[in-house]
């Protein structure tokens, strides 16, 4: 923060140091910006990555959007409401001009745009940089594990502009009964910017087209201008009905404006539908636990807020109040929810954070002599501060420059295999990997499930994976028509061709074994490692008049891990180059990005 005048040298002799106090300000802000950008610069892929880029270039290709699910045997036919269209043709398009590193590197002036906006609005509350700056970093880290490259990133910026755009129209709101009346007397004019209001309904239109976020921003945009439109009641009687019902219109507009999607009406039916069904499998859905990487920094920053309403000099805005405590409660029940929760805290908290932290400064300056640095000391601490910009920026560079595909946590070297043995058929497979899997193997591999979720597929073919995947040790929701839970029943009804099994799900090891190890088995494993399984119907891989007979000296069974990566989006070498018209094999040179050595390497 700026340093209150009673620290600073007050003598015409020291104008010098008031300049390098300055300079100290600016590299400290400097600092504090760059900081903020490494978390924003997280550069993990995101499983459902490949199947954005493959759903938009297939979209491209066609010239239509799929209205049915595609890539899947079971669930030929059933409606596919793609609700992350506008994001997933971005992505693609993005992929295609900008390449690895310049998505990478768009991903960043995201999410500092975002910030940028909060820094508006803090400066015109009268926030220095400083103080917003150093809010924002806490942000950002909450931001941090929800900013791998997906369709949530535009929810995010889409929220970060209704909430800017919210400020600035109500920029000259009263704070007591006598601002309203005065306001009213002096003039015609409410103190509100309709004109900012006025583009909502197309930021919505946006929105709804970009990701299933904005329900969520229906219902912030709803609170906030329901909370406005009481206090004007309120505040101004039957004086005041007009411009409530103006707000009212206003989120009655933003409302309709989501209808103009693909699907109209259908889009919020589904959404109704699946948001009202809990999701126990996914993580995201969950609450925060200790030991996911938000939970400290969320901690942290609902501590934050909380001691922000409750030390702060300036006036406490009710509406706010309520508001954010309501996104608190849906962040500590959902992990997903967190990212939002750190958007209305970086453009409300600053100015009371800095109410709180001048009250303080000027208690710890009160009686200090005042400091006096010499030349050497004002070097140092601005070449420290310049290098410790210089680290961040460096660390910056080397988070845009790679998109690592780790050999530990994906099959790389498994669908290395498969695509070498030419498998084809329909395969039952992780959903976390699965849309990985269509990238390698499509359009010869059909999977049973993947990430898409709800959005294509029946709850009774969600409840056969997950009984696969988790069997009854997780908490689990099921249709009533699924029957109990029968972790071999997918491989019995679905009847998959291979088999590609995650290692970390013991349920699946433990029912792929138990199958193999039957005396009428169906099922052989004919590739291993450290990560992952292949297991292959015997009539098909066993079988020598089979297309896709696999020989033993062609099968691979190890507890190899490598620890090493490939960039994204690490797709199989292919022996033979064949043309392809979609965007992973054209943004990777399919194959150039392939293991530098086969699947069983060392």
């Amino acid at each position: 923060m700026t340093p209150s005048p009673a620290a600073l040298p007050s003598s015409a002799d020291d104008g010098g140091a008031r300049r390098d106090y300055q300079v100290f300000r600016r590299l400290v802000i400097a600092l504090l910006v760059v900081a903020c950008a490494g978390p924003l610069a997280l550069n993990v892929a995101d499983p459902d990555l490949w199947g954005h880029v493959l759903y938009a270039e297939e979209w491209i290709a066609d010239g239509k959007l799929p209205r049915t699910a595609t890539h899947t045997y079971t669930a030929e036919g059933h409606p596919w409401v793609n609700h992350e269209n506008l994001a997933e043709l971005a992505l693609a398009y993005g992929f295609r001009t900008l390449g690895v590193p310049g998505m990478l590197a768009a991903k960043v002036v995201l999410g500092m745009a975002i910030l940028l906006l909060m820094s508006l609005a803090a400066q015109r509350q009268g926030v220095r940089p400083i103080a917003a700056w150093a809010t924002f970093l806490l942000v950002s880290y909450n931001l941090h594990a929800f900013f791998p490259l997906r369709p949530q990133l535009l929810s995010f910026l889409c929220c970060a502009v209704m909430l800017f755009v919210i400020e600035r129209a109500f920029d000259a709101w009263g704070y007591r009964r006598t601002d309203f009346t005065n306001t009213r007397r002096k003039s015609d004019n409410s103190p509100i910017e309709w004109r900012w209001l006025m583009g909502l309904p197309v930021l919505f239109v946006v929105w709804a087209n970009s990701h299933g976020g904005f329900a969520l921003g229906l219902v912030l945009l709803a609170a906030i201008l329901g909370g406005r439109a009481i206090e004007l009641v309120y505040r101004l009687g039957a004086a005041g009905v007009g411009r409530a019902m103006g707000l009212l219109g206003v989120g009655a507009a933003c409302g309709a404006a989501t209808l103009a999607t693909p699907y109209g009406y259908g889009l919020h039916l589904w959404m109704k539908g699946s948001l009202g069904q809990p999701r126990p499998e996914i993580t995201e859905w969950l609450a925060p636990q200790p030991g996911n990487p938000v939970f400290w920094p969320f901690v942290s920053l609902l501590a934050l807020s909380i001691a922000a309403y409750a030390f702060t000099d300036r006036r406490r805005d009710a509406v706010k109040m309520v508001v954010l405590a309501l996104v608190a409660w849906q962040a500590a029940s959902h992990l997903r929810h967190i990212a939002f929760f750190a958007l209305l805290c970086g453009f409300w908290l600053p100015p009371h954070l800095q109410s709180i932290a001048g009250r303080l400064r000027n208690r710890a300056v009160e009686g200090l002599p005042t400091a006096h640095l010499n030349s050497w000391m004002r070097v140092g601490i601005a070449s420290a501060l310049a290098g410790a910009i210089g680290l961040q920026a460096l660390f910056l560079g080397q988070r845009i420059a790679a998109f690592p595909v780790y050999r530990s946590w994906y099959p790389v070297d498994a669908l290395q295999w498969m695509s070498e043995q030419r498998a084809a058929g329909n395969l039952l497979v992780s959903f976390n990997w699965a849309q990985y899997a269509l990238a390698a193997l499509a359009p010869e591999m059909r999977v049973q499930f993947d990430g898409r979720f709800r959005t294509c597929y029946p709850q009774e073919v969600i409840d056969r994976h997950f009984d696969f995947l988790l069997g009854d040790g997780s908490p689990r929701f099921r249709s009533e028509t699924s029957g109990p839970i029968d972790g071999a029943r997918t491989l019995e009804i679905d009847r998959p061709d291979y088999v590609l099994v995650d290692r970390k799900y013991q349920n699946a090891v433990s029912v792929m074994a138990n199958a193999g190890e039957a005396e009428d088995s169906e099922w052989t494993l004919v590739y291993q490692d450290a990560v992952a399984q292949v297991w292959g119907r015997r009539d098909v891989v066993d079988e020598v008049s089979s297309s896709q007979f696999v020989p033993p000296d062609r099968r691979f069974v190890s507890e190899h891990l490598s620890h090493t990566a490939v960039q994204w989006p690490a797709l199989p070498r292919l022996k033979t180059p064949q043309p392809s018209t979609t965007g992973l094999t054209e943004v990777a040179g399919r194959g150039a990005d392939a293991p530098a050595k086969p699947y069983n390497e060392g």
